[in-house]
């Protein structure tokens, strides 16, 4: 997640009165527009590293939840 907030352009940093953190908003489409130049070279590591299928959906959702964004591609049987 970081390394996502480090490449994308521009987020915002918003102080909620009554909370001793501050929340950060970035655009959604920006960030699925960065994560998609790198999900083929993640398939291509999981298979080398041989993870079936299902594991690999599994942690594409998991990328995808990290950021809550949805993701309702069917699971591979």
């Amino acid at each position: 997640m970081m390394m996502v907030m480090c490449c994308i352009d521009s987020m915002d940093a918003l102080k909620v009165q009554g909370r001793s953190q501050v929340q950060v908003q970035f655009n959604p489409l920006e960030v699925v527009h960065f994560m998609s130049g790198g999900f083929v070279t993640m398939n291509e590591m999981c298979e080398r590293a041989e993870m079936s299928e299902r594991q690999i959906f599994k942690r594409t959702k998991a990328v995808f939840g990290c950021f809550n964004l949805p993701f309702d591609a069917p699971e591979p049987e």
